[in-house]
């Protein structure tokens, strides 16, 4: 019996071709497994640099006062565009808590909204932070707005007013509240402190049920969760919320029903996100 042999042409073009199918297999395994991230054109608004600076401006030119507030003129209407985002992306903010020392009396049981705008203040400012810094910086701003007329609680508006007044920082509230809008300003290195009902975070280091009211560093995101510095807990470092869950549970203080305000109250807050730009 006589074997038949394959021409050297026939040869080659078969293996050309299991090399051609392994490639494509290698290919969608990586597509898959999310290992070829590929960057994300959204949707987003965006602020113009010129009424950033221009708000920045009047804010610090004269002290913001709660009971008196210095009026600030909005920012342009927003300009809705498409960009592109990195699939993943984190700011290299450092993290310490509101109570640095474990302490959780009733200043610092109420010193979130502080506590955030410190991270992103010392991030910008490239300087350190630690526990014995966070007190210190936490005794300095609570005289501040004990002496200008601040509550105990911050609503949104009222700590941007505070990060342009005491910490000289440009900020703006967003309402266009999307995981896609936060992911933008961070890839911008736009850090976005949240106002949020705490109890829907269902962070599990709570005490109880958790705060009525809360406000929390979102810092980074991967493909399905948003990166925090969460200043509730000791263990709020790099603490991740599902997009769903930290969407869900933004909404603003009400400081006019503040003394009744109630779980059911908290959830009706404005859903509103403050962008820090240095």
């Amino acid at each position: 019996m006589r074997l038949s042999r394959a021409r050297p042409a026939t040869l080659i073009n078969s293996i050309m071709k299991k090399i051609t199918s392994l490639i494509v297999i290698i290919c969608a395994a990586f597509f898959i497994s999310g290992c070829s991230a590929q960057p994300k054109t959204v949707n987003v608004n965006v602020i113009p640099d010129s009424a950033i600076v221009q708000t920045q401006t009047t804010a610090t030119s004269t002290v913001a006062k709660k009971n008196n507030p210095t009026p600030v003129p909005a920012p342009s209407t927003p300009i809705k565009q498409s960009a592109q985002i990195p699939a993943k992306f984190v700011l290299d903010i450092a993290f310490a808590q509101q109570a640095p020392f474990g302490n959780w009396d009733k200043i610092h049981e109420e010193t979130c909204e502080e506590a955030s705008m410190i991270m992103v203040d010392k991030y910008f400012a490239g300087q350190q932070l630690n526990e014995t810094i966070m007190e210190a910086e936490l005794q300095k701003i609570i005289k501040w707005e004990n002496d200008h007329g601040y509550k105990v609680d911050l609503t949104a508006q009222e700590t941007v007013d505070v990060l342009k007044a005491y910490f000289g920082l440009a900020a703006h509230l967003s309402r266009n509240v999307t995981a896609d809008q936060i992911k933008y300003e961070i890839s911008q290195g736009n850090p976005v402190i949240i106002p949020a009902a705490g109890r829907l975070l269902g962070n599990p280091n709570f005490t109880g049920a958790g705060p009525l009211y809360h406000m929390l560093v979102v810092k980074g995101y991967n493909s399905s969760q948003f990166i925090t510095n969460d200043p509730g807990t000791r263990n709020g470092n790099n603490y991740a919320y599902s997009y769903n869950v930290l969407i869900n549970a933004i909404h603003d203080w009400n400081s006019v029903t503040a003394a009744s305000q109630s779980e059911a109250d908290m959830v009706k807050g404005e859903k509103v996100i403050i962008v820090v730009d240095k």
